[in-house]
């Protein structure tokens, strides 16, 4: 299958970033789709999403009856299909592709959905919705709503492997569209994704399939993006994090051993995170299965129960911590059903209340604002913003917490800093697009988001991008980089916590970027060779 002769004509008029280099993308695309599936691996931040929509408007010149799917496999996938929707509509693709239907709509028949349907072109729907739609419409009207599907785009594909891991609840859907797949309706998927994990990227075609092709670009950023971690010392929260760091070890334990001596510590706070004490709860026959794991007995049972819940609570108190505000952590350790695990930490925490810093005033920073109850990170976040923002600068910064962000927000209103704005998965979609536009033309000094509020957004108007939490998933990190390049980028960091960890595999995949890695071994080998030349 080629690009039709007359592609390019057609989106005359139309402004893209990356154009060439977008159509280019499209160009192979349709040379490997005929061949099977595709794992497009590019960068966040290049016009995944466009590329995908240009490519099945040329599917469609050739062929007039084709059908779309596009469905993402991230936990917010409503979200990134109305993202998509609205970059669809942008530039104009939703009208060339025809009949647009959102299935997650309420207060339809499920007949008139089935019609629904089969009128669309394009369907753009989270894989809950799909999957849900399709095995209720197979069962009760015989009618396969995926019968004639041309393509189907998976968005942030790498969430795909959420099938292989615990708890994650999109796992059986996805199982159904392959095995659906794997019944001769082999349409072609464009999985789309932005990992840097080499390992990653091979796990996600091995779940594609063996017709799966992999397109690369890692690349691609025209500019350089300077990194720098800020660390922070704070004497009280190193202590409270070292405490329960040493409470973390004996539930940890005890899983390793009922489970598997080799689990690794992330895979085990990956699991408890997951819905595994759900699933234990259930189990009755044993011996039983537990993912890919076997509880022996009641007894181990009961003792995994236990030390799942213990390691829950644990968990979430450090990540509150570290990457909440104080006010929401000492609710936390303080409720009835948690204050005997975090009895030994109660003393030490009161630091945290009596803790006294002075904020400076945008306007006049000699005068100082007093505050109790304020995260080491909100305050040095502070400083970095207000020095940035006197040599016209725009910030972006991301938080995971609604409760922290929300904080900075009234905090940089309330001592005056200009034209600050948050978004969260909580903001409609209309006044998302209005602050996103006036961030781009330069009318938003500072923008605070959370996962949910920024996903899937291209942001290189920003100049300083400031991270307060360090995510688990260094791919995360990734793509927020990515989405603003070209600019000074600061990593906060509490000294000798748990932090300083995840920070030094996501300093290595960036030196790596630079090409740091490879300097390093040629300057080694060029010294080991002067030395055996002095020898």
């Amino acid at each position: 299958m080629e690009i039709p002769a007359n592609f390019e004509e057609s989106l005359e008029g139309l402004t893209i970033e990356h154009r060439d280099y977008q159509i280019n993308a499209v160009s192979e695309i349709m040379e490997k789709l005929s061949e099977g599936s595709i794992l497009l691996n590019y960068p966040y931040g290049t016009g995944k999403t466009i590329i995908a929509l240009l490519a099945f408007f040329a599917i469609r010149q050739n062929n007039p009856n084709a059908k779309f799917l596009f469905t993402s496999a991230r936990e917010a996938a409503g979200l990134r299909c109305r993202q998509a929707l609205e970059m669809g509509k942008k530039f104009g693709f939703i009208d060339k592709l025809g009949y647009f239907y959102d299935p997650s709509g309420k207060g339809i028949s499920l007949r008139q959905k089935s019609k629904m349907y089969e009128a669309s072109t394009a369907i753009f729907a989270p894989i809950t919705s799909l999957m849900n739609d399709y095995y209720e419409m197979k069962t009760k009207l015989r009618v396969n709503i995926l019968e004639n599907i041309t393509m189907c785009v998976i968005d942030e594909a790498t969430d795909v492997l959420a099938r292989d891991m615990a708890g994650f609840r999109l796992s059986k859907y996805f199982d159904g569209l392959f095995k659906f797949r794997e019944k001769g309706f082999a349409f072609p998927i464009l999985a789309m994704t932005g990992t840097r994990d080499g390992q990653r990227a091979k796990a996600v075609l091995k779940l594609l399939g063996k017709n799966t092709a992999l397109m690369q670009r890692l690349d691609l950023s025209p500019y350089e993006t300077v990194t720098k971690i800020h660390k922070i010392r704070r004497e009280d929260y190193i202590r409270i994090d070292k405490q329960i760091s040493v409470q973390i070890t004996k539930p940890i334990e005890t899983i390793q051993k009922h489970l598997d001596t080799k689990l690794s510590r992330l895979e085990i706070i990956k699991l408890s995170y997951g819905g595994v004490l759900e699933r234990l709860e259930k189990l009755k026959n044993f011996p039983a299965r537990l993912n890919k794991y076997q509880v022996k007995d009641e007894e181990a049972k009961t003792a995994l129960i236990l030390a799942f819940r213990r390691l829950f609570k644990l968990s979430h108190a450090r990540l509150l911590l570290l990457e909440s505000t104080p006010g929401e952590f000492l609710k936390y350790i303080e409720l009835d059903e948690n204050k005997e695990i975090f009895r030994s930490i109660h003393e030490p925490s009161k630091e945290l209340i009596t803790y006294r810093v002075d904020l400076p005033k945008y306007e006049n920073p000699e005068e100082k604002v007093t505050r109790a109850l304020v995260q080491p990170k909100i305050y040095t976040a502070i400083d970095i913003i207000h020095e940035h923002l006197f040599r016209g600068a725009q910030v972006l910064l991301f938080t995971r917490y609604l409760a922290l962000g929300s904080y900075l927000n009234r905090l940089l209103n309330n001592l005056g800093f200009p034209e600050v704005k948050y978004l969260s998965g909580k903001t409609t979609e209309d006044m998302r697009r209005i602050v996103l536009k006036n961030f781009d033309e330069g009318n938003v000094n500072v923008l605070i988001f959370t996962p949910l509020g920024g996903r899937g957004l291209n942001l290189e108007a920003a100049d300083v991008v400031i991270h307060l939490d360090i995510t688990t998933n260094i791919d995360d990190m990734i793509q927020r980089r990515e989405r603003a390049r070209g600019c000074v980028e600061y990593v906060l960091v509490l000294e000798e916590t748990s932090e300083e960890g995840k920070i030094k595999d996501y300093q290595k995949l960036i030196d790596k970027d630079m090409g740091k890695g490879d300097e390093d071994k040629d300057e080694e080998n060029e010294e080991v060779k002067e030395e055996g030349e002095e020898d």
